[in-house]
């Protein structure tokens, strides 16, 4: 689960610095540059996803086994 959070932030990251590069570069074309932008911003978006889904089925999971709720 750790992992797909650092793959998320590294994305983000990315991400921004693709942007920056363009601002101050202008090393593709403004059709790749929003291709390249929205490529990265949809799986940065799945692996938020990915890490939100399985977080709540452990939580789901954890609740579901533990007897602390019966007492």
């Amino acid at each position: 689960m750790r992992v797909v959070l650092i793959a998320s932030v590294v994305l983000f990251v990315v991400g921004v610095i693709v942007g920056l590069i363009q601002l101050w570069l202008t090393l593709w074309s403004p059709e790749l540059f929003v291709k390249i932008e929205f490529t990265i911003g949809a799986i940065f978006a799945v692996m938020v996803a990915i890490w939100f889904t399985r977080k709540e089925y452990c939580d789901y999971r954890r609740q579901r086994n533990s007897s602390s709720l019966d007492e």
